[in-house]
């Protein structure tokens, strides 16, 4: 335990030893988990659009309104045997125009009387790929007057999200490189500063372990200070600004997700990063000075 202290007081010295650095460092940090957040919560959040777009793996096959009970039983085994079809649900014209009502409100009242809503089938199919093949198909039962999917609009997202996931991985490959180059070069300035006394420790017997442990502490705490400090921005950001933002659109009930919902696992995620990041940079810097 007094070792451990020692170290660890040892790395809160080289914090307040090269100011200027080591705020460089835990800045550029910051930058880099701040992207990373926000591209990962904008990707959790482009998911939950698709999900509840209910766009990737459903078909509305709509029934003409002279089907009768018979025909429609018939085409519910028909939709039902079809291989790609997972479940076959039949809504009634009326839970349809409930469904709708849920959306619009008051501007369907009246509309009892004379619905306009058709039944249907809503088919959710095994795999995307096969949207259009089962449609096909489907559009051949008897009895059927329509098919809809969304397959565009699942198409769409599922490109949005793919750019912005090569996008969010490209800044976080060069900002976590920049990050390490300048922790490394942060603890090396606390090592050059501090050679006379390595010298002395080493020649008291100090092993190179125990040198390297205050400055892994050093490079640790300088990334858990980034980390802490990004989650902060992070989570300000999300609930202040771009929740308002989503919300204002008010296309989808669901979204944007509570920040509540990923708190705690965005927390771990940057304290651990904080923590890789710290203790690679001062295991670079290390290792021309202490022959690693």
């Amino acid at each position: 335990m007094n070792s451990i202290g020692y170290h660890f007081k040892e790395g809160v010295k080289g914090l307040f030893r090269n100011r200027l650095v080591n705020t460089a460092a835990i800045g550029m940090l910051i930058a880099c988990l701040v992207v990373t957040g926000a591209f990962a919560l904008v990707l959790l959040n482009i998911n939950a659009v698709i999900d509840e777009a209910g766009a990737v793996n459903e078909i509305s096959v709509y029934l003409d309104d002279a089907c009768t009970e018979e025909a429609r039983a018939a085409a519910e085994q028909r939709l039902s045997e079809l291989a790609s079809v997972e479940s076959c649900t039949f809504v009634s014209k009326e839970e349809g125009l409930e469904s709708m009502r849920d959306t619009f409100g008051s501007l369907l009242d009246g509309l009892e009387d004379d619905n306009p809503i058709r039944d249907m089938f809503r088919l959710t199919v095994t795999s995307q790929e096969l949207l259009a093949q089962t449609a096909q198909a489907a559009e051949q039962v008897p009895g059927v007057a329509k098919v809809n999917f969304r397959n565009d609009v699942a198409q769409r997202f599922l490109q949005i999200r793919n750019v912005v996931a090569m996008i969010g991985i490209a800044f976080v490959v060069v900002l976590g490189l920049v990050s390490l180059f300048i922790i490394s070069n942060s603890v090396r300035l606390s090592v050059y500063t501090r050679r006379t006394e390595i010298g002395v420790m080493k020649t008291v017997g100090a092993t190179n372990g125990f040198i390297r442990t205050s400055f892994a502490f050093e490079g640790m705490l300088l990334g858990l200070i980034g980390a802490a400090a990004a989650y902060g921005l992070i989570a300000l950001a999300y609930t202040k600004l771009f929740e308002s933002a989503l919300e204002s659109i008010g296309f989808f009930a669901e979204i944007p997700i509570p920040f509540a919902e990923f708190a705690v696992p965005v927390a771990i995620a940057f304290g651990a990063a904080g923590l890789l990041m710290g203790f690679l940079g001062s295991a670079l810097a290390l290792r021309r000075y202490l022959n690693a």
